[in-house]
């Protein structure tokens, strides 16, 4: 729920600030769209669409469904993957290769991560750092409320200048029995910080999507023009997090429903 929040938010702002600004997204003109026809464009919508979305659903869906583990269910993704590399890619030994490169580096990196984020949480929490961070947080001005600000704010900061799974694997060792020790629904909690670290991929200086939309934006659009854009973006999240917090079962309730609680 919370992703469809998000989805639907971005949309209507896109859709608002282009009905007031019309340059900022200009329709497609109709020499252009005169050369792709109705059926062109179906064909695309059952390349390009349809294919990740078995992906998607077949991973999720053996997942929801009880079918498999979560380890089982990334085999099936994997083995969906593949198919669909074997129907719509160039069937390449070398493309196989580079994949499995790239995958192995991908998986080295975050296992690098998490051995580094393990030994930091043991020599940490050995040391009294787990005890004073507790009494810190519970010593914040509001009472939960407030421990929860510190701990979410931290979050956003974090996400100025690391990546999201090096912020995940030290901070929810130290924060997640803060937040069970305060009687804090754990799934809420796990919820927001992931809605508070979709900022990451946008605040500068290590926003991801900023140096990707650098890469592919037309000449004469500077940094600082992505940066001044995307900060209604941001504030759409916050703005989430804001409902979730008021509204808790937009992060409860499909769970609940879908456990039969």
């Amino acid at each position: 729920m919370p992703g469809v929040m998000l989805g639907a938010m971005y949309a209507l702002y896109v859709l608002v600030i282009c009905y007031l600004k019309p340059s900022y997204g200009p329709p497609v003109p109709a020499e252009e769209r005169a050369k792709v026809s109705t059926a062109q464009l179906m064909v695309m919508l059952l390349k390009y669409v349809l294919p990740p979305m078995a992906l998607i659903l077949g991973v999720l869906g053996s997942l929801f469904a009880g079918i498999a583990t979560a380890t089982e269910a990334s085999a099936i993704g994997v083995f969906i993957a593949f198919m669909l590399f074997l129907v719509f890619g160039d069937r390449k030994l070398a493309t196989c290769y580079r994949t499995l490169i790239e995958a192995s580096k991908t998986t080295t990196m975050v296992m690098l991560v998490l051995v580094g984020a393990t030994a930091f949480t043991g020599v940490f929490s050995r040391g009294g750092g787990m005890q004073v961070i507790h009494n810190v947080v519970m010593a914040m001005p509001g009472g939960t409320a407030g421990a929860l600000i510190l701990m979410l704010f931290l979050v956003f900061i974090l996400g100025m200048f690391l990546d999201w799974t090096g912020i995940v694997l030290l901070s929810f060792p130290i924060m997640l029995p803060i937040v069970a020790d305060m009687g804090v629904d754990v799934l809420w909690f796990v919820v927001m910080v992931a809605v508070v670290l979709q900022t990451s991929f946008l605040t500068p200086p290590f926003g991801y999507a900023l140096f990707y939309l650098k890469g592919v934006a037309t000449p004469g659009v500077e940094t600082l023009d992505l940066y001044r854009a995307v900060i209604p973006f941001v504030a759409l999240i916050l703005l989430a997090c804001v409902l979730m917090t008021l509204f808790p079962v937009l992060v409860t309730g499909l769970p609940a429903l879908l456990m039969g609680r």
